[in-house]
This record gives structure tokens, sequence and C-alpha cells, in this order.
């Protein structure tokens, strides 16, 4: 079954959703669309990734994310004073499944105060080889309706 939710609602106190694009404004280049859970008090991040490349063809399919944040103080002088570091896992098939799964993609994310902007570093794997993307422009994505399992 899936249940809507909208995006700049909040979930419950302290949860909130960010989706965002990391290199959609780089012609040819890959752009990852992350959909991320955000606890406050914890500090937890969950959500879902994918990288499309159209350069590139290399095949990445969804990727489950867990992660934390941190915030720096308020300061003029930060730019960007929420950092993000998230790991990527394959979805599996069956949970039943005797295959464990290794981290497929590492990203560290810096975002602004309102969660809007920002620049990403991430590294993923895809055949056996890594890939790294060096400080790829994050913007948010349009306010539209997310679909996630219940």
């Amino acid at each position: 079954m899936l249940k809507s939710v909208h995006i700049e609602s909040h979930l419950s106190p302290g949860l909130f959703a960010v989706q965002m694009d990391i290199g959609a404004h780089q012609p040819g280049g890959p752009v990852l669309h992350i959909s991320l859970t955000i606890h406050e008090q914890t500090r937890q991040i969950t959500g879902t990734g994918q990288l499309s490349a159209a350069a590139h063809h290399h095949a990445f399919g969804l990727t489950y994310l867990k992660g934390y944040f941190f915030a720096l103080p308020a300061s003029p002088i930060v730019e960007f004073p929420n950092s993000l570091i998230i790991m990527g896992m394959p979805y599996l098939a069956t949970p039943y499944s005797n295959v464990v799964p290794q981290p497929n993609m590492e990203i560290f994310l810096e975002l602004d105060n309102a969660w809007k902007s920002g620049f990403c570093t991430y590294r993923y794997e895809t055949d056996g080889a890594w890939f790294t993307v060096a400080k790829a422009p994050a913007g948010f994505m349009e306010p539209r309706m997310l679909a996630s399992v219940v």
C-alpha cells in the first residue's frame, strides 16, 4: 500500500522530509535524486537514492540511505552549516537472502540553513568499480507528493 506525504508538511514533531537533486544542472553528468526523512532530535537520516547518468552507462538501481547530520552554530561566515553523512546499501529482493549487502554509495552533503541548496561529494559502486563525483551542486526539488511504502 502506498501512502502519500506532502514534502512541506511535518510528518510528526521533529521529523521532516527533504528531496534533493544533486548534479542536475551539469549536462551529461550523473544526477543523484535523494528522498530523505530527517529526525531532528536523534539527528538520524533514512531514505532512498537513485542515480541516473545520461552520458555514462553505469547500471545503478535504487539504494537505501541511512546516516546522520550535524549542524554548526549559526554564523555569517558559514554558508552551509548543515553536514549530512550518509551510507547507501542496495535493496535485496528477499529478507531471507544469505547474501550480506555491501555499501554501494557514500554521500557527504553540505546544506544551507533552509536545507534547500548546497554541495555534495559522493562515491558510488557499480560493476565492482567505484566512481567519485566531487562538489556537485545540490538543490531542493519542487514540492510534490512523495510515495512511501507503508
